[in-house]
């Protein structure tokens, strides 16, 4: 199983390296990184099983920032093989889907409490409730057409999201951000890549 990690940061960023990190435990698999500015339409991607979202510094409510990565929306869109989106990557896969951005007028960072609102797999081992990375400032109201909402917190009305047909995942937090005393993070990327797995054999 090989997964991409598609790279929606600006150029040289630590956070970038920290997710490739994590991604790399968190399964066995080749793990390779794509630069999101790279992607075009026609580009093949039939030698990768999985697909993940970085964050990014960008906004996507800011003028022309969706537009500078519409070959990525697209290419979401069009896929049927395993996605995880994070943060940014979340927004992004809402946006390829209809939905639009909102804005907090202060940004939340830190770990903040979730509560998980349907049962799936990705929530193997986690209690209806854990704690979670925030680093954003801008979220989703809306559930997209053709998926299911899967959490909610106070600070944000769709945490997470799936789906309804393909194993296509949204995560408004960074999993890849956790500690010891607080391990869902790591948790919900494993059960990813477990449900990845299944769709690729």
């Amino acid at each position: 199983m090989r997964t991409l990690i598609i790279d929606n940061y600006l150029p040289n960023s630590p956070q970038l390296e920290k997710l490739y990190e994590v991604i790399c435990n968190a399964t066995v698999h080749t793990v390779e990184v794509k630069e999101s500015s790279t992607i075009s339409v026609s580009e093949d991607f039939k030698y990768f099983d999985v697909f993940v979202l970085s964050g990014s510094q960008h906004k996507l409510a800011e003028s022309g920032v969706f537009e500078a990565y519409t070959n990525e929306a697209d290419f979401l869109r069009r896929t049927e093989k395993p996605v995880l989106g994070i943060c940014f990557g979340h927004q992004l896969l809402c946006m390829a889907y209809g939905e639009e951005i909102s804005t907090y007028d202060e940004p939340l960072e830190g770990f903040y409490m979730v509560h998980h609102v349907a049962d799936d797999e990705l929530f193997e081992g986690l209690g209806e409730r854990f704690l979670v990375t925030q680093s954003h400032q801008e979220y989703i109201k809306e559930v997209p057409y053709d998926f299911n909402k899967l959490a909610e917190s106070p600070n944000c009305p769709v945490e997470m999201i799936k789906h309804n047909v393909l194993p296509k995942y949204g995560l408004q937090c960074h999993p890849e951000r956790f500690d010891d005393k607080h391990p869902a993070g790591i948790a919900l990327l494993e059960n990813f890549f477990k449900l990845a797995s299944w769709y690729t054999k």
